[in-house]
């Protein structure tokens, strides 16, 4: 990577306002907390849509984003509002592409480049895992379940994660609100699908 865009997180500014979110009942699997992480971890594939809040201290923005993971790649997309200040994250996760207002990146140490193009610390390998309310198997981490056999909290590589609520989704439960810190930055993400199968 031979050029550095600090203000890439632009590319996501939107003037929407992110609706509000509602704690659903959540239903039941069925499952063991080790059970739904062992069907969850197991899958070859799965997609996500939702919505993303970001609260960096200094400014916030909001948008919508698309998860789709696959054995040995994933693809991000966040978009702003009528499709406008599209973000693409592709490839597997050593080598990931970067895409945005134009310009291109092609990362050869994904994380620690991703952070410094976006301005903040990212660890986006990890997010396949807590977008499915799942610790990273990779990395030690301090755990929350709930009685109903849920992870409701998480601390792992230096973010706090609080799994607000959850939803019944082609018979498993995942998350519906998660709300993310790391320092000054917040995140909150907003599921509004899942498929196990794309």
């Amino acid at each position: 990577m031979t050029r550095r865009c600090g203000s890439l997180a632009a590319a996501l500014i939107v003037g929407a306002t992110l609706t509000a979110c509602t704690h659903l009942q959540p239903g039941s699997d069925e499952l063991s907390y080790d059970e739904r992480r062992d069907y969850l971890m197991g899958l070859q594939s799965w997609a996500m849509r939702g919505r993303i809040a970001v609260d960096t201290g200094e400014r916030a923005f909001q948008g919508r984003f698309q998860w789709s993971q696959e054995p040995d790649a994933l693809a991000l997309t966040v978009r702003g509002p009528l499709g406008t200040n599209m973000l693409r994250v592709s490839g597997p996760a050593e080598a990931l592409v970067v895409e945005a207002r134009g310009e291109t990146w092609s990362l050869d140490e994904p994380e620690a480049q991703l952070s410094e193009l976006v301005g903040w610390w990212l660890p986006v390998t990890s997010f396949k895992s807590w977008l499915l309310g799942l610790p990273d198997p990779d990395y030690s981490a301090q755990t929350r379940i709930s009685e109903d056999s849920l992870l409701a909290a998480l601390d792992q590589r230096l973010w706090q994660l609080s799994f607000v609520s959850h939803q019944l989704a082609a018979g498993v439960l995942v998350p519906r609100r998660i709300d993310l810190s790391h320092g000054p930055l917040a995140f909150r993400i907003v599921v509004d699908s899942f498929d196990p199968a794309p």
